[in-house]
This record gives structure tokens, C-alpha cells and sequence, in this order.
């Protein structure tokens, strides 16, 4: 008798865990969208710090001439940070699986060095690689028991993958004093952990927003072996000295 591959057991599980994922936050962000219109509201935030969360995620890494990708993009509204410092000097694609937010984003943000797709970041085949990957907030929404989990192991894998100088994404802590019913809060440890089995270079904030923090993880962690010190930090590619 043949056994039946474990591949094949967890490409099925794959595409169950996102199907599930994709019909729930469609419903949810295109609901708030005809709600809210162009607002953070729209996208979950309520309290008016997104632009705080921006700076955070752009804050590892030199974006002059970059190309980056924006998972779970919503308006594209990171290139108002983006633009501010390093005008049109980076190439930007942004990505989301709801169409209103990707069709309001292009209204917004119509130059030619800025780009949206609508279409499923996990399944979605890229023909070419990216500097950098940032994701805000995707993380964010409640889902069955351990399909949050995986669903981030997922995401940082592949975007690990078609990044050259790193990733940097933000999460909803579970050290918290409260919890919503629909939001789900990442436990640091664990996102540390899953960032070591991909690099030595490895940076956690939850300086800036109590009970948030954002993973940085540099693609290169090559380092001097006479002075102990990581190449990257060294040589100003991706790390900034202050």
C-alpha cells in the first residue's frame, strides 16, 4: 500500500487555512469600507497612530532606490511616509486581497513609481524578487485555533524568501491587559523564535506602542570574525546608525 505523502497532506491543509483566511477578510475590510470610505477606520485602526506604525517598519532599513513590497497594503497609504523622506526614489508594489482597497489606493497614489496588485500574497507567484517586505496589521484578525499561527509561519517563509535585505512586519502583543473577541495578539517569544530559524540579525521594538511590537530581520548576518560585529551594521547597507 502506497502512504500518502506528507507534501501533499500540507498543501491541502495550505489551501484550507487561506481559503478560510481570504473569505473572512475580504467580508470584513470591504464591509468597513463602505462604511468608513477612505479612513483608517476602515482598516482597523482607531486611534490615529498608523503613521507611527510606518515610520517603525521603515525605520531598519535605507529605502533610496529600493524596491519594496507591501503585504496586506490596504490604500498604499505607507508611501506617505515613504515619499516624505525618499521621495519618488523607491519603486513600491502593494498588495491585498480586498479589490476596494486596492482600487482607492490607485486613486490616492497614482505615480508612476508606485504600484498595486489585488491578488493573494500567499498563492500569488512574483516574477522577481524585492528588496525589502513590510506587512502592517495583517496579522491582526482572529482566526480559528491554530490557524493564526501557521498562517504566520507561512507569510514570514515566503516573504523571507523573495526579500534580498530584509523583512519588517508588526503585531498585536499578547501581553496585554485586555483582549478583544475578534483580534488575535502574537506572543514575542514565539515570533522571535521562528525569526531566529531564518537569521542571526534579528531586531524586536515595543518601544513605541505598549502593546505592539515589530519584527526586523536582516537578510544578511554575515559578520567580522576579528571584531564580532555584523557586516551589515558595519557597512550602513541595511542597518542606520543614529
Amino acid at each position: 500500500m502506497k502512504l500518502r505523502s506528507k507534501k501533499n497532506v500540507y498543501n491541502k491543509e495550505r489551501l484550507k487555512i487561506h481559503d478560510s483566511y481570504r473569505d473572512q477578510i475580504v467580508k470584513k475590510y470591504t464591509n468597513n469600507y463602505l462604511k468608513y470610505h477612505y479612513s483608517p477606520k476602515t482598516l482597523g485602526w482607531q486611534k490615529g497612530r498608523q503613521d507611527i506604525r510606518f515610520e517603525i517598519l521603515l525605520s531598519f532599513f535605507e529605502c533610496k532606490g529600493k524596491k519594496i513590497l507591501d503585504i496586506g497594503c490596504g490604500f498604499g497609504d505607507l508611501n506617505r511616509v515613504i515619499s516624505k523622506k525618499y521621495g519618488s526614489s523607491y519603486q513600491y508594489l502593494g498588495i491585498d486581497i480586498v479589490d476596494v482597497l486596492v482600487k482607492e489606493g490607485r486613486l490616492r497614489y497614482p505615480q508612476k513609481n508606485i504600484k498595486f496588485l489585488n491578488a493573494d500574497f500567499l498563492d500569488y507567484s512574483f516574477k522577481s524578487d524585492f528588496d525589502i517586505v513590510v506587512a502592517s496589521g495583517i496579522f491582526n484578525l482572529k482566526f480559528d485555533r491554530g490557524t493564526n499561527d501557521l498562517f504566520v509561519k507561512k507569510v514570514l517563509n515566503k516573504a523571507w524568501k523573495i526579500c534580498k535585505d530584509g523583512i519588517a512586519l508588526d503585531f498585536l502583543s499578547d501581553k496585554v491587559d485586555y483582549k478583544y473577541k475578534h483580534t488575535y495578539h502574537n506572543n514575542p517569544e514565539r515570533i522571535l523564535k521562528i525569526a531566529y530559524g531564518l537569521s542571526r540579525n534579528v531586531v524586536l521594538r515595543n518601544d513605541y506602542i505598549p502593546f505592539e511590537f515589530c519584527l526586523f530581520v536582516g537578510k544578511d548576518d554575515s559578520f567580522s570574525k576579528n571584531e564580532v560585529i555584523f557586516n551589515a551594521y558595519k557597512n550602513k547597507k541595511i542597518f542606520k546608525q543614529s
